[in-house]
């Protein structure tokens, strides 16, 4: 790629040189053009509508967003428009403030940001105020709980290979089972994942998700856990994946200790009357995300003896004027390990809360980690770091 646009500011610098020379005096030296700054500055300077052709075939030889400097981002947009704009995880989805830049009469039309070096965030763009659409010059796209989004990954971030099928090694299986629920009056489809060479005389740790057909689709858990366990990083493990019918409802309002009361008494004898598992709290876990991980610490904590292990992605604990902040922070000590993991561009209220709970969680003598990653409230997140919070769970030794 860098050879590649090497070659092609070098063409522009011969080009523009050409173009400008008929009709201004011929400067004592031509300035190389080496990034996309100063394509903006060249084109901006320039009277020769030539160049303006040349742009448009420069630019469409890009991908975007462009990146100089390992901190500097240059999105574009090539073509007609009476406006452009951005929304994304660094701008709370709102475009509101984020408009492009028109490059004179040309249809090139630009903005730049600056980032973290290891950021990765979501983002699409806004034509015309109202056509929101995946970036046209960007492969990258990474699926979201509203559809595919455009992905900006900066030049230190790592993408996570264990989300990944692999040849050459044993896999599990994932069936599909119905569950109905006296305590909620619903049946939830909850797929599960047995492990290679799952035995049913045999004895395995457990973990619950919530969002189940998510975690499965946009995190690719099977995979991870097949890779995990193939690497011996986590001991076999069962995944229980549950499907909500009314998330919001069940997670974060009215019925969320009906759903607790579901998940505690009805889903949890059920698997253990079903399967090998270990029946006992530090070989369970539940897990989830946003509203997901509201219900999750909600269920662990006030349920200690059934849940040892909780896994919150980006708590959403909003809900109830921070209700559930009092379940985990009101009370005597409980045997709970916990991981936490947000990201700084969860709009305001979210990152500060999450590094209370997790700065009472290690005062208080938790066994916590945690991290906080330059990145959004997303699936992009979420699935690159359920690997440590299940090597933290059921670690192989």
């Amino acid at each position: 790629m860098r050879k590649h646009l090497s070659k092609l500011f070098y063409l522009l610098t011969i080009l523009l040189a050409f173009g400008c020379k008929q009709d201004r005096p011929v400067l004592e030296e031509e300035k190389e053009i080496n990034s996309f700054s100063e394509l903006i500055e060249a084109v901006s300077l320039s009277d020769s509508t030539d160049q303006y052709a040349l742009v448009e075939a420069f630019l469409d030889s890009l991908e975007a967003p462009h990146i100089e400097e390992d901190t500097i981002v240059y999105f574009f947009y090539f073509g007609k428009a009476s406006q452009v704009q951005i929304a994304g995880d660094f701008t709370g989805w709102n475009p509101t403030g984020k408009q492009f830049t028109q490059l004179r009469d040309t249809d090139l039309w630009y903005r730049m940001e600056t980032f973290e070096r290891n950021a990765r965030l979501d983002y699409k763009l806004v034509i015309n105020g109202s056509n929101w659409i995946l970036d046209p010059n960007n492969p990258n796209r990474i699926g979201g709980g509203f559809g595919s989004n455009s992905e900006l990954a900066m030049p230190e971030y790592e993408q996570p290979e264990e989300i990944q099928s692999r040849e050459g090694i044993d896999k599990g299986t994932v069936s599909e089972i119905q569950i109905t629920s006296s305590a909620t009056g619903k049946t939830y489809t909850v797929h599960i994942y047995l492990p290679a060479a799952y035995s049913e005389s045999g004895e395995y740790p457990v973990a619950y998700f919530q969002d189940g057909s998510d975690y499965l689709n946009l995190a690719s858990s099977k995979n991870v856990l097949d890779n995990l366990i193939a690497d011996e990083r986590i001991v076999p493990t069962i995944g229980v994946f549950v499907v909500p019918n009314d998330r919001n409802v069940e997670y974060a309002f009215d019925d969320r200790f009906k759903y607790t009361d579901f998940f505690v008494n009805e889903l949890v004898p059920h698997i253990d009357s079903n399967y090998g598992t270990l029946q006992i709290a530090d070989s369970r876990a539940v897990i989830g995300d946003s509203y997901g991980g509201n219900i999750s610490a909600i269920i662990a904590f006030q349920n200690p003896n059934v849940f040892g292990n909780c896994g919150i992605h980006s708590g959403a604990f909003q809900p109830n004027n921070f209700h559930t902040n009092g379940i985990v922070m009101d009370g005597e000590k409980k045997a709970i390990k916990v991981a936490t993991i947000w990201g700084t561009y969860e709009g305001s209220s979210l990152p500060p809360n999450m590094r209370k709970i997790k700065d009472y969680l290690i005062e208080t003598g938790y066994d916590v980690v945690w991290k906080e990653l330059p990145e959004g409230h997303s699936w992009g997140l979420w699935r690159a770091t359920t690997d440590d919070m299940l090597e933290f769970f059921f670690p192989f030794n």
